[in-house]
């Protein structure tokens, strides 16, 4: 649970690196100027560019919400109420090699959280380019299908809404928020972390997957992959498999159902009774964890509190 709880820690990180921000009583506000390096190269304002330019995109963004889309040929990005900002408080970007730098604003400006609010941004992005986001507060959007590279994003507070991604590698932190994917595959790994939050999946796909929440439900609608690991501190866990599993399970405090099926077997028990009707599952009521299936998916489930459901 270390790596669970260290969320909120990189939440708190975030917010400081990408801009000085404290908590008053008066709401989320900034103590000191936001600073990168290379200030000087960038430019202020929305635009275009060539997609075969950029092969990965970086954005730190401080507050709005963030919309992901492709594109091809010539791509856009922009963020709302650009016109009646200022350059130095319009976004600033810069290609650096084959990488697109985007970032909230001029270097050094102080803003208030009115401007703040203000500020939503609108990101194409070529198909298969890396993506890097750092946001401090706000949505993640992707409302259609998303095809990326590498993918890592860090949240500290705002959630996400994917409706479909598709990467080589998926690396996703919320430090608070919801998280919900209608579909989501990797040829390699997907990493889901979130410390607050409800995280709500439908159909992921993957070699390893490993999904952590310290508080709120994760519901997996199907499941494919040769191993998944879920660790869960509060909150139940609903997982849908597609294949039978060889599964452990450690819960210090809640019932247990499964009921995993193919075409030959298939079993439910609960934490204090059972009924079996399999001859692959082995139940040890005495020393956990306990073993369902054949080993065509390994499925690893800990939570020391909420109710689990495995079909």
């Amino acid at each position: 649970m270390k790596r669970i709880t260290a969320i909120l820690l990189t939440g708190l990180l975030l917010l400081s690196t990408i801009g000085c921000i404290r908590v008053s009583c008066n709401g989320l506000s900034l103590s000191a100027p936001i600073r990168y390096a290379n200030a000087d190269k960038y430019t202020a304002g929305n635009f275009t560019y060539d997609e075969t330019k950029v092969k990965k995109v970086e954005i730190e963004w401080i507050s709005g919400s963030v919309t992901l889309s492709n594109g091809s040929g010539t791509l856009s990005v922009s963020e709302s109420g650009a016109d009646t900002l200022p350059a130095e408080k319009q976004l600033h970007w810069w290609i650096d090699g084959t990488t697109l730098k985007i970032k909230f604003c001029k270097s050094g400006e102080n803003l208030s959280l009115t401007e703040l609010e203000d500020k939503k941004l609108t990101v194409e992005l070529p198909a298969s380019a890396d993506l890097k986001l750092d946001i401090a507060s706000g949505t993640v959007l992707a409302k259609d299908a998303l095809k990326l590279g590498e993918c890592s994003i860090n949240s500290a507070s705002g959630g996400m809404d994917f409706a479909s991604v598709s990467a080589e590698e998926i690396d996703i932190e919320c430090a608070s928020g919801s998280v919900g994917f209608g579909t989501v595959s990797a040829a390699g790994s997907i990493e889901i972390e979130s410390a607050s939050g409800e995280l709500d999946i439908g159909d992921v796909t993957a070699e390893e997957i490993s999904v952590k929440n310290a508080s709120g439900s994760i519901r997996i609608d199907s499941v494919t992959a040769n191993e998944l690991k879920i660790e869960s501190a509060s909150g139940g866990i609903d997982i849908g498999l597609k294949y039978v599993a060889d599964t452990e399970i450690d819960v210090a405090s809640g019932n247990i159902r499964l009921n995993v099926l193919d075409k030959e077997a298939g079993a439910v028990f609960y934490l204090d009774h059972y009924h079996v009707f399999s001859s692959s599952v082995t139940i040890d009521m005495k020393n956990k964890p306990w073993t369902l299936g054949r080993g065509e998916q390994k499925v690893t489930i800990d939570a020391a509190s909420g109710n689990i459901k495995v079909d």
